[in-house]
């Protein structure tokens, strides 16, 4: 066991050695290492790089409008789905059974997730290739600039960074994670190679992080090729979603659930979408559906999520041995646990080592995100307070919150855990976080209401990090009035859409009154967009004078809510009939 680990190791350092020692031999910045600016690298978070198709010859498979075609989360081929599902669904609705439909559901699963599978090393094993960059964004071509840009918007929140300096680690998020950490260990030797600087900066986002983790862990000895650490939404500890799914506490598998408990979460996000679902599913009954959704998870989670390691560093350390003795306890499963099993005596680590980096003088910041329940895939998904994805003890490294909606109890203290300073307030002006007891209060920043999935549409969190990554003025939650402890989370896209729009419009054949407004809502949106210190309603009034603005200059006509005529049919079926199919109803009636 331990040689064969020690096999994987080392084939993972020459992978990565190979695959970027080419573009390291010579220094290749302009100040060849002799600037006051460090290098960072963005380590991207759950799906944020380039995994594409390729055939048999190693040639991208491109889609119909001659893009690669995405392997991440899964290679969707339409016709393929088709074939597959068509006959037994027809069959199944016919006969109101299953018709083998949820047989053919857990091929259709496999086929377009399966490219993400490993094997029982927990290598990746299907046609896929992990686009990776080599060399600074200074070298990018626009196809890689298009791709990152997706992801982390350098070109909309420039820094003072130059782009030679900065750099952008791909992966493959199903894939193997002792191998992603030796790669990153690698790469930051290439990294200050290219660049001629001894110390580097990381960014590690979300899933990036447990990549960082593990590195900290495997080589202690990075400390001293480090500069700073900007942690963003971290999954130091995992994510409590995948922590249910591994350990079988999956809610939507429960029929009543699925209708008036996962669905009625969705309809937060989408009401008419979900609403329309709730009607949909009623063609088949449910045991129909059940066995169906039984089966695709089950295929999903035994034959590609357990046999990445990459998953796995994602599930809490709380969970592991729990979701280890389900998963990992067969001799064949031994090569993927002796791997799991190192990484959790890192996770369970990670914050001493942390505390560690400090010691040797490495800075460490942190952004975290609160006051959005989990998605509620597993049955713990409003334990904790979060931000969608992850719980906010995971990318806090330990702060202590109230649950959503809620505030920490009447009369309660700081506990100052980590903070000894007693001039430092770590609790929330709304009294949902004490800071004092994440490992970081002091450099740790958090958003209310910001959803993790939305992170890089919050403009002040990108500002924040590029300040961070290019100058040291910031060196805690105090130094600047500008980035706050606690702030409030946005989505500026709208903002801007709405701002190109106004300052579009042909302003001469307007009234004096429309035109003063025009102008002055486009000015309240441009102070919007120019503060870092955001309020709860700062950004819907921005928003909102636009478009009223918009209007009355016939520019834009009033964007209508969708309307959600599905909803009270779909509220009258679930009071009345439970989650039965419509061939069930007379059944539910009789009974009642």
């Amino acid at each position: 066991m331990k040689k064969c680990l020690a096999m994987l190791l080392c084939a993972a350092l020459l992978a990565g050695m190979l695959c970027f020692g080419a573009a390291a031999k010579e220094t290749q910045t302009a100040c060849k290492g002799a600037c006051d600016y460090y290098p960072t690298i963005i380590i991207p978070g759950l799906g944020q790089s380039s995994v594409v198709m390729v055939d048999e010859n190693g040639a991208f498979i491109r889609d119909r409008n001659g893009k690669k075609a995405s392997a991440f989360p899964a290679y969707l081929q339409t016709g393929k789905l088709i074939k597959t599902l068509a006959k037994p669904l027809l069959l199944s609705l016919m006969l109101q059974r299953d018709a083998g439909l949820s047989e053919a559901f857990a091929t259709a699963i496999d086929d377009a997730f399966g490219v993400n599978a490993c094997d029982l090393n927990a290598q990746p094993i299907g046609s896929i290739v992990t686009e990776k960059y080599p060399y600074s964004y200074a070298n990018y071509n626009d196809e890689e600039k298009e791709v990152t840009n997706s992801h982390v918007p350098f070109e909309m929140y420039p820094t003072d960074l130059p782009r030679d300096h900065l750099y952008y680690f791909a992966y493959n998020s199903f894939g193997n994670h002792i191998g992603l950490a030796e790669e990153l260990f690698a790469f930051i030797k290439t990294v200050q190679q290219q660049t001629g600087h001894k110390r580097v900066n990381l960014v590690p986002l979300s899933q990036g992080a447990s990549i960082v983790s593990a590195m900290l862990g495997y080589h202690p000895e990075v400390a001293d090729a480090l500069h700073k650490i900007l942690f963003v939404v971290p999954a130091l500890d995992g994510s409590k979603i995948i922590g249910d799914v591994f350990t079988g506490r999956i809610t939507f598998l429960d029929s009543d659930y699925l209708y008036h408990g996962f669905l009625e979460n969705i309809r937060l996000l989408d009401a008419p979408t979900a609403s329309l679902l709730e009607l949909v599913l009623r063609v088949l009954p449910d045991e129909v559906w059940m066995a169906t959704l039984n089966a695709g998870v089950k295929h999903l989670v035994e034959n590609v999520m357990i046999r990445s390691t990459g998953m796995w560093a994602l599930c809490p350390s709380g969970d592991y041995k729990a979701a280890a003795k389900r998963y990992l306890s067969s001799p064949e499963m031994a090569n993927i646990k002796a791997q799991t099993d190192r990484y959790y005596q890192v996770q369970k680590q990670s914050r001493a080592n942390i505390a560690a980096l400090k010691d040797k003088g490495v800075q460490v910041f942190c952004v975290a995100e609160y006051d959005y329940a989990l998605i509620n895939v597993g049955e713990r998904w409003n334990d904790q307070n979060g931000d969608f994805i992850i719980q906010l003890d995971s990318t806090s490294m330990g702060a202590t919150a109230a649950r959503v909606g809620e505030t920490l109890p009447k009369g309660y203290q700081q506990q100052n855990t980590f903070c000894t300073n007693p001039a430092h307030n770590h609790i929330g002006p709304d009294r949902v976080v004490d800071a004092s007891t994440g490992l970081l209060p002091d450099t740790t920043f958090y958003f209310k209401n910001q959803r993790h999935d939305l992170t890089q549409h919050n403009d002040i969190i990108l500002k924040l990090a590029m300040q961070l990554i290019a100058h040291d003025e910031i060196t805690d939650v105090y130094s600047s009035p500008d980035f706050p402890q606690f702030n409030y989370g946005r989505d500026v896209r709208n903002l801007h859409a709405l701002l190109e729009k106004a300052e579009g419009v042909n302003t001469k054949l307007l009234l004096p009154s429309v035109k003063k407004e025009l102008a002055a809502a486009v000015a309240l949106g441009k102070e919007t967009l120019n503060k870092t210190v955001d309020t709860a309603d700062a950004l819907p009034k921005a928003e909102a004078a636009l478009s009223t603005a918009l209007l009355h200059a016939g520019a834009k006509l009033p964007e209508l809510q969708k309307p959600n005529v599905c909803a009270p049919l779909s509220e009258f079926l679930y009071k009345h009939f439970g989650s039965n199919g419509y061939s069930e109803l007379w059944k539910a009636a009789v009974s009642r």
